[in-house]
């Protein structure tokens, strides 16, 4: 929570990790960066494909994320949903269709975020086969629907009311830059309106460190 009285804008903050692995300790550095800045921060976890089929209970999870920040006593009732790598992924599948998911949240609200930072995302699941098969629970003839569900790519017009950042270091090792060129594109074709912007001299891990794309986020958010 920001210091300070009134109401604050919110964002939801999603881990990475691949599916399998991670915890919102990934990105405190950034959310202590974003609650300095004025934002009430959200720095969530949510469902795991290391036991159990990620599909769709990770999707719930940061939808109901979504609906605590904007029903917070202390929110403004604005969210930014801000996801990095696999926590893009999943960040990307709420800001277009939310409000399918988390439907039995205890907290109110659309599931819909306003605005969607997406860093360093591996959007197009169909590229990644094998490794989205813990988070799907099967290939995409076992689980079609789940599959075309669950990629940010299918789902592009379905909110074009959705205002996005989508930042990729182009010295990613782990996730090529093309993911995000290519949902940039998608996201303009539908006619939502997309800032795309490379982090020069940044690796994968390093998009989600504040000194490195702190200042550039919230220069955004303030738009």
């Amino acid at each position: 929570m920001p210091d300070g009285d009134g109401l604050f804008p919110a964002v939801v903050l999603v881990h990475g990790g691949g599916w399998i692995a991670g915890d919102p300790s990934i990105m405190r550095d950034l959310a202590v960066f974003l609650t300095d800045e004025g934002y009430l921060t959200v720095n969530t976890d949510y469902t795991l494909s290391d036991s159990q089929p990620g599909f769709p209970a990770a999707i719930d999870d940061v939808a109901c994320a979504v609906r605590l920040a904007q029903s917070h006593p202390r929110s403004d009732g604005s969210v930014a949903l801000l996801g990095h790598s696999a926590g893009a992924h999943l960040s990307a599948v709420v800001a277009l269709t939310g409000d399918q998911y988390g439907l039995s949240c205890p907290h109110e609200g659309s599931g819909v975020p306003d605005k969607l930072v997406g860093l360093a995302g591996p959007y197009d699941v169909d590229r990644l086969g094998i490794l989205m098969l813990p988070f799907f629970g099967g290939g995409p003839q076992a689980e079609p629907d789940a599959w075309f569900a669950g990629n940010p790519h299918n789902l592009v017009d379905r909110n074009t009311d959705i205002t996005s950042l989508l930042m990729h270091g182009d010295q990613d090792g782990f996730v090529a830059i093309n993911f995000t060129f290519n949902f940039g594109a998608a996201l303009t074709d539908a006619g939502s309106d997309v800032l795309v912007e490379v982090v020069e001299g940044a690796n994968h891990n390093q998009l989600r460190d504040s000194d490195i794309v702190g200042d550039l986020i919230a220069t955004w958010l303030l738009r």
